[in-house]
């Protein structure tokens, strides 16, 4: 029991210094742009500590043109690691309803998942071990979201979370 109570102990101080120290979700906000053509939401965002797992930020933004959708999120702790689960095997599946692959882009691991008959799906690019930049949009294929998702900031977004990492 005693042993138990002490790995515990030791697995949320290795949270806590994990995630220690992570940028403003008013700094990712800035990463989260205008895309040309599009009607977007202002950002929104939180971060929140808490005495077991230490800190957690997350930004999101939300984009509509007729009737696609953008929903974009970067978050940090438990939940990037929830978002990046799928992908972190590097798994590829493919069927004639949909495919889910890991791909790497400008030095970024990227996770695609996509539905063909509801033009639907994610993609989740790894900007830090503890953080993640996730898209799901409606009613586009896939590469016209891969090519929107590259109009997010993901080399400021890592270096946010780089420049806040703790020491």
């Amino acid at each position: 029991m005693r042993r138990t109570l002490t790995t515990l102990a030791a697995l949320a101080w290795a949270a806590t210094s994990l995630l220690a120290g992570l940028p403003d979700y008013k700094t990712l906000c800035h990463d989260l742009p205008d895309l040309s053509g599009w009607q977007a939401d202002e950002c929104e965002g939180m971060k929140m500590t808490n005495p077991m797992f230490g800190e957690v930020v997350s930004a999101s933004r939300s984009y509509t043109k007729g009737d696609a959708t953008l929903q974009v999120m970067v978050v940090s702790g438990m939940q990037a690691m929830m978002m990046w689960g799928p992908y972190q095997s590097g798994t590829t599946i493919e069927t004639d309803e949909g495919f889910m692959k890991l791909e790497t882009i400008d030095g970024f691991p990227v996770g695609i998942s996509y539905d063909k008959a509801s033009h639907s799906g994610g993609i989740v690019v790894q900007i830090a071990p503890n953080a993640v930049l996730g898209i799901d949009f409606q009613n586009m294929g896939w590469q016209e979201a891969l090519e929107l998702a590259k109009k997010m900031d993901w080399q400021g977004l890592k270096a946010a979370f780089s420049s806040s990492a703790p020491e």
